[in-house]
């Protein structure tokens, strides 16, 4: 039933993507070295194999992988250009993750909760080295009483609003308002500081109180930071890329690493919590697609769901190898289709349409950059997004 013809290996986009794939079993299975080996033969341009790993942050893996092999490559090309970018990758890792230890003392001494996540959190977790992730900017959860105080804690160590509507936002306990930018340009570095976990405008979403109830410990460098629980974890990466389709293959390695380590007798709870949660259906999806591509076994437990479960199976298959290939520059019928599979990935058809009415009709920093109404007005927002919605689809499309 999840077995799929279409993500056979001659089906995949590119011998880069084939590459990278294998790079990843190989990572999940060192056995499977000779696969990796092949594949690369089929690769004639260092610089696009370097673009993809890059794009897809397996370059790493990818360097590390290749390093180990040693001779068994017959082009030694790849080699030095991997661990030259590689070299400049970890250095960067290596620096903004000692910036992000600093910033959770800071927020600790102000009294603010924190817990760090994605970026070198997750690779420390899932990889131990925090050079084999990459990341654009630095995630953060604080609990939502505490957003203001954290928010203080930035500005005053030389961040700036990422947004000018930032105060606006976090004054605004909306769902799918789960999130604020702050920037340290002279630094290069982004943090976001978010008070839930979700895609998109969901009806329910993993909330930072519960979360640190359930937490654990991570050393990060050496300093122990909070961590998510084990199920947790594997929620938030299956929230994280079924946002985008799953079309980064780093991201469905991560989730490979949980899933191997997550016994079976585990699975029912794991999905008793995603139910309560809400987010079942992705969780499923994301599991049977990651365990298809990655050539694991399906846990029965997920299986056994997505027997259920009829749009589940829908769209477990529409989740086809071209998603793994560069985006067109105005690629606006992929995003449609992504808006579509937020909505339709949710638990039921009421929370469905419930996140399609909350963002056709809620307004965004887009509408208040768009137009500036006083207070007493802000209902018209309310007519207004529907409208200019209209009109900037039939623009792009």
């Amino acid at each position: 039933m999840l077995s799929d013809p279409t993500w056979a290996d001659e089906a995949l986009p590119s011998a880069e993507i084939r590459a990278l794939l294998a790079c990843a079993r190989a990572v999940l299975d060192p056995g499977r070295l000779p696969e990796l080996q092949a594949a690369l033969t089929g690769c004639t341009s260092t610089d696009r194999l370097c673009e993809a790993a890059i794009e897809h942050g397996m370059l790493g893996h990818l360097h590390s992988v290749v390093a180990a092999a040693g001779g068994a490559l017959a082009d030694p090309a790849p080699v030095a250009r991997l661990a030259e970018l590689q070299r400049l990758a970890a250095q960067r890792s290596l620096r903004q993750t000692a910036r992000l230890l600093r910033l959770l003392g800071q927020l600790s001494a102000a009294g603010v909760q924190a817990m760090p996540y994605k970026g070198p959190a997750w690779a420390e977790r899932f990889y131990g080295d925090v050079t084999l992730r990459s990341w654009a900017d630095l995630d953060v959860l604080v609990p939502y009483e505490r957003l203001q105080h954290a928010r203080g804690v930035l500005l005053a160590d030389g961040f700036v609003d990422g947004s000018p509507f930032n105060a606006r936002l976090s004054g605004r306990r909306h769902r799918g308002w789960g999130e604020v930018a702050f920037s340290a340009i002279d630094q290069g570095i982004h943090v976001e500081l978010h008070w839930e976990v979700t895609v998109g405008f969901s009806a329910r979403s993993l909330r930072p109180e519960s979360l640190f109830a359930r937490a654990g410990h991570l050393s990060l460098l050496g300093q122990e930071v909070p961590t998510p629980s084990g199920t947790d974890c594997l929620l938030m990466t299956c929230l994280n890329g079924a946002r985008d389709r799953w079309n980064d293959i780093e991201e469905m390695l991560g989730l490979a690493v949980q899933i191997r380590s997550t016994p079976e007798t585990s699975w029912h709870e794991t999905l008793d919590t995603a139910r309560r949660a809400g987010c079942l259906r992705r969780t499923t999806i994301s599991v049977a697609h990651v365990c298809r591509v990655l050539d694991l076994s399906v846990p029965q437990a997920v299986a056994g769901a997505i027997a259920h479960d009829a749009v589940a199976r829908a769209l477990f298959r529409s989740l086809k190898p071209e998603g793994l290939g560069p985006a067109p520059s105005t690629s606006h019928r992929r995003q449609l289709r992504t808006i579509f599979w937020r909505s339709a990935t949710e638990d039921s058809v009421v929370a469905g349409l419930g996140q399609g009415a909350v963002r056709l009709f809620r307004p965004s920093p887009e509408d208040w950059a768009w137009i500036a109404l006083p207070r007493h007005a802000e209902w018209l927002y309310y007519v207004f997004r529907p409208a200019r919605l209209a009109v900037k689809w039939a623009k792009r499309l």
